[in-house]
């Protein structure tokens, strides 16, 4: 591996290193920074070895022009022939590396031993926080004579770039570049979709083809047959027709009936393909739409704090219906287009070949050039989709925070705002029409030049040789009007590919996402849960230039309550949050029973781990439904018995139609107090062996508290019970308590220890009761 980091230097750096008689060998991890101490860009890299670190700064600023990998080739070479500044400073003297983290820069410090004072070492914007905090880990493990695996010096992965364009993957355990995707394997898997409507979609093909085969006949029935055969009384066509001489009106009529059974039976397989149709797309619609949603529910807490609700709406509604589309009117076809287009050209050539060929030797160019124009269209529905996306997100945003809007009187603002996406969404379709009008201008001047060639040509033959008949003529012309079908067809199809894909496309990075929290393979189930936890070391952060929780560690015995209390921000919230592993910690490990959280069944665990959070939801449905939902094999009496103790049955007692009184999503029409209690309720019913309270009172009136509480009391006998709350009066019965501050336990000790330390419970506590004092509460 360090052979491998040396390596990757530039030539210039690596040549200063071996002057410095560091080898490929000697290099245990690099880092970059990219600010001087005048904060602008320059090109700047850290190098350590077990005696030594190298800083190597670039003399000129160096301008970043792209931030992605596309670049590095090119800025490598230009920064090989670039005169860097060194600093070496020995591992032995220095007792510290320390990073300081502020607002937009950061600041590598060291401390040479023996000194009290840090001086600054490097600078660095927030895209290079984590190398040098990862750098500064190793230099300390160094320092400390720690064994140097595999794993501390690999560090993060780093962020992952295509190598074709420079994009940034999407999803970095993926490594899939959307622009630079093969198209055909995407639309291969999506055609794995239509597989159990095999029978169906045969019956399509066959209903399209023998379409197809009639339009052909329809030129020769009305051109060559009625003009050259019937109206120039051909009598070999009566004897054809077996039919007596002057039997020409005869003839007519039976033309006239064959053109007329072949325009019915164009119609009534035209009828026959609708309701195969019919019966394909409903379901690829809904297993497509299934399939999303399904991969949806398995991603973990990560990927929906990265994403907002109309960008995944837009995903899971919108795009299977554009990819059906084009797999069901699109496809089928588009093969019998290709079909049309091949035997109307050979039929064109056996016809005559002088005026065939001027016609179709355009054909091969047009699509040629198609198919080179494809990519760009591709980008064009890729952008007007984020531009989609971007404008939902926003209509989302507005219509579930239409209290707040309306309460501040931001309606104007919101329509400014809504405008702005709306506008971009215009420029990204205009964009997208206006270079999709290429394919349309392309194919009809083709489709107007081939009309022009044959009526000049053919009149020319006509008149000049007298080799050419008037029905061959009309005949040629109907068959190039039959090519203009195909080719407007083809010329769509371009644009119909490219949507179909990309929204296929989009819809597969979901279905493909890996969740960050998985199951293990063979996990460990447990039916008797007892309630212990236990944190070891446990460090995590959200965001990797920004650690919420730092070396935690506390144990809650089962049956036992724990209260946690401390500023707003202080990690509390992400404390509860890996306990029920919504998230898996950085660092660190928890255990449930002396059992690892990962090594346990997460349908155990659900069942056994309820919460009760600060954000409440409500989902669409009845008052019961709303209960049941931590139980629904619950009877009726269970779920009463649970709205009671959660002093929620008095209100729902006095609503329209009981527990069956329809409440909205988020749950609108009741108060935050009535919206708490019935999450309380759910919790009841759940009949958890832990217990996670957040902030479980914090939307309701004293009086109503001192209810929820006494109905918590009851509940929380016999079960492991975290409480988190700011109102300390709800934790006056835990067992011990914590307290928080900046990802860290400062203090921890029953209520009456705490008090007598007169640390931070002590000051909240005095600032709660003058609180309540000034309101006329004890």
């Amino acid at each position: 591996m360090a052979k491998e980091i040396f390596r990757k230097l530039p030539l210039a750096l690596k040549t200063l290193a071996e002057e410095q008689g560091i080898t490929e060998d000697d290099c245990l991890i690099t880092a970059r920074f990219d600010m001087n101490f005048e904060e602008k860009y320059v090109d700047g890299w850290l190098l350590l070895t077990k005696t030594q670190v190298m800083l190597a700064q670039s003399v000129k600023d160096f301008l970043y022009t792209k931030q992605y990998k596309g670049c590095m080739d090119q800025r490598e070479k230009i920064t090989g022939s670039k005169t860097y500044e060194l600093q070496m400073l020995s591992v032995a003297e220095t007792a510290s590396l320390q990073v300081l983290k502020q607002v937009a820069t950061n600041i590598l410090f060291y401390r040479p031993e023996g000194e009290e004072n840090d001086i600054r070492l490097a600078l660095c914007s927030n895209m290079y926080l984590a190398q040098l905090r990862h750098f500064a880990a190793v230099f300390e493990a160094v320092k400390e004579g720690k064994e140097l695996t595999e794993e501390l010096l690999k560090g993060e992965k780093e962020e992952e770039y295509c190598s074709k364009c420079g994009t940034m993957y999407p999803d970095p355990e993926r490594k899939i570049c959307p622009r630079c995707m093969n198209k055909s394997s995407v639309f291969f898997r999506t055609l794995s979709y239509f597989r159990p409507y095999a029978a169906s979609i045969a019956g399509m093909f066959i209903c399209i083809i023998t379409t197809a085969l009639l339009n052909l006949v329809w030129p020769y029935l009305n051109g060559t047959i009625l003009y050259d055969k019937v109206l120039a009384k051909d009598p070999q066509f009566l004897e054809f027709l077996n039919l007596p001489a002057g039997k020409y009106v005869t003839a007519l009529l039976l033309v006239v009936l064959s053109m007329f059974m072949t325009k019915l039976t164009i119609q009534v397989f035209g009828i026959i393909q609708g309701v195969l149709n019919a019966r394909i797309i409903p379901g690829v619609v809904m297993k497509l739409k299934t399939d999303v949603f399904d991969s949806m529910g398995r991603l973990s807490m990560g990927f929906y704090n990265s994403k907002q609700t109309g960008s995944l709406m837009t995903r899971v509604m919108g795009d299977s219906e554009e990819v059906t589309g084009f797999f069901i009117d699109g496809l089928p076809f588009m093969a019998s287009n290709i079909f049309s287009l091949v035997a109307t050209a050979v039929i064109m050539l056996r016809m005559n070949w002088k005026l065939a060929v001027p016609v179709l030797i355009w054909i091969p160019v047009v699509l040629f050039t198609s198919y080179k124009m494809a990519p760009t269209l591709f980008n064009y529905f890729s952008s007007r989709h984020r531009a989609r996306r971007s404008l939902n997100s926003r209509v989302n945003d507005n219509l579930t925070g239409a209290r707040v809007v309306k309460a501040f009187g931001q309606e104007e603002k919101e329509l400014v705002r809504f405008d702005k996406y709306n506008k971009k969404l215009m420029h990204a379709d205009v964009d997208l029409v206006r270079f999709d009008n290429h394919f349309t201008v392309l194919y009809a001047a083709v489709e107007n030049l081939s009309n022009l060639l044959v009526w000049a040509l053919g009149g020319y033959m006509l008149f000049r040789y007298g080799d050419l008949e008037l029905g061959i003529l009309i005949t040629f012309i109907s068959y190039v009007g039959q090519l203009n079908n195909p080719l407007d067809f083809i010329a769509f199809s371009f644009h119909w590919w490219a949507e179909s894909m990309t929204s296929a496309q989009r819809m597969f990075e979901i279905i493909d996402s890996l969740p960050e929290i998985t199951e293990k393979e063979n996990p460990v189930h447990m039916d008797n849960m007892r309630g212990d936890i236990e944190l070891k070391n446990v460090t995590f952060s959200y965001d990797k230039n920004k650690t919420i929780l730092k070396n935690v560690s506390l144990k809650v015995e089962g049956g036992r309550m724990l209260g946690i209390v401390g500023r707003s921000g202080a990690g509390k919230t992400t404390l509860v949050n890996m306990i029920s592993r919504l998230y898996d910690p950085d660092e660190g490990e928890i255990f449930i029973d002396g059992i690892p959280v990962k090594d346990i069944a997460f349908n155990d665990l659900r069942r056994n781990v309820a919460m009760v959070s600060q954000e409440t939801y409500i989902f669409m449905g009845s008052v019961y439904s709303n209960i049941a939902y931590a139980n629904p094999d619950a009877t009726k009496e269970e779920v009463v018995q649970a709205a009671v103790l959660a002093s929620a049955h008095d209100f729902i007692c006095k609503m329209p139609d009981g527990y069956d009184t329809i409440i909205g999503a988020t749950g609108r029409e009741l108060s935050g107090g009535e919206r708490q209690r019935i999450s309380i309720a759910r919790a009841i019913l759940a009949n958890p062996r832990i217990l996670i309270l957040d902030e479980a009172t914090a939307s309701v009136d004293t009086e109503t508290e001192k209810a929820i509480q006494a109905s918590i009391n009851f509940l929380i006998k016999g079960r492991t019970t975290i409480s988190i709350a700011h109102r300390l009066s709800t934790l006056r019965d835990a067992d011990r308590l914590v307290v928080m501050d900046e990802g860290r336990i400062t203090e921890e000790g029953s209520h009456e220890e705490l008090l007598a330390r007169k640390g931070t419970y002590f000051k909240l506590r005095e600032l709660q009761t003058k609180a309540l004092a000034m309101r006329g509460l004890e």
